[in-house]
């Protein structure tokens, strides 16, 4: 009997062994071989539980967590916000503000702004007149240098400066002026004016007629009315430049042309 339990003692202790040098050499396996060792479970309630943020990987075992940022009373900012603010446009801080209306426009006038009212238009009427009687006397001229070089166009320009140097002075004299300043006598300077011009007209007419229908022949200094129309031309000079004077005023007022007394 007492052998008998000798001999269980011994195959524990045995057993005992081998059970040691298994664990031992498994052991020195995992060193030795590299195996990996166990990850070790994480409870639910561990405070030292590594956890994964979304996008992010899991920390390795072993590693030391990253701190977690505090968080502050403001919320998280994004990964945009980390990039500057872009705008639909960069500011303009140096432009000035724009009213919906949009940015004044300064005011383009290459002159005195012509007044309105009753006055001005009187005025504008004046100086319609003078702009045709300008157009008649710059042709006289050479309309005189044609027909005396017996050409027929010289004396149909002149047939035509009369007929206008006619309507011209019908057209001056039933102006309404009774709201211009010295309206009354303005008008008067300028009928006289264009009465001698007029004149003048007529007498070179006559004298053109008959020249070219005598043949271009004879002096043309001496022809009556030749010098007729050379008298009344002085005439209308003089009288030219006395409404002249009279019109800058006007002229200036109301932001019209200041006619010289040889562009009349």
């Amino acid at each position: 009997m007492e052998g008998q339990r000798g001999w269980w003692r011994r195959a524990s202790v045995l057993v005992s062994l081998a059970a040691a040098l298994v664990a031992a050499g498994l052991t020195w396996w995992v060193v030795t071989e590299g195996g990996a060792a166990p990850r070790p479970v994480v409870g639910a309630g561990d405070s030292s539980a590594i956890t994964s943020q979304p996008g992010e990987e899991a920390a390795a075992p072993g590693a030391t967590a990253p701190a977690a940022p505090t968080a502050s009373a403001e919320p998280r900012a994004s990964a945009e916000s980390a990039e500057p603010t872009r705008s639909a446009e960069p500011a303009r801080s140096a432009r000035p503000t724009q009213s919906a209306a949009g940015p004044a426009q300064p005011t383009k006038s290459a002159g005195p702004a012509q007044p309105a009212g009753p006055a001005a238009a009187q005025a504008r009427a004046m100086n319609d007149v003078l702009a045709s009687s300008n157009a008649s006397h710059s042709g006289l001229t050479d309309a005189i240098v044609a027909t005396t070089q017996c050409r027929q166009n010289g004396l149909d320009r002149i047939v035509d400066i009369t007929a206008g140097r006619r309507d011209q002075l019908a057209a001056a004299r039933a102006l309404t002026v009774d709201a211009l300043p010295d309206g009354t006598a303005l008008r008067k300077s300028l009928v006289a004016a264009l009465d001698a011009s007029f004149d003048a007209d007529a007498a070179f007419l006559s004298w053109a007629r008959r020249h070219v229908a005598g043949g271009c022949s004879g002096p043309v200094a001496e022809d009556r009315d030749y010098r007729r129309g050379l008298a009344r031309s002085e005439d209308a000079r003089k009288a030219k430049a006395r409404f002249a004077d009279a019109w800058r005023t006007v002229a200036k007022t109301y932001g019209l042309p200041a006619w010289r007394p040889d562009q009349i």
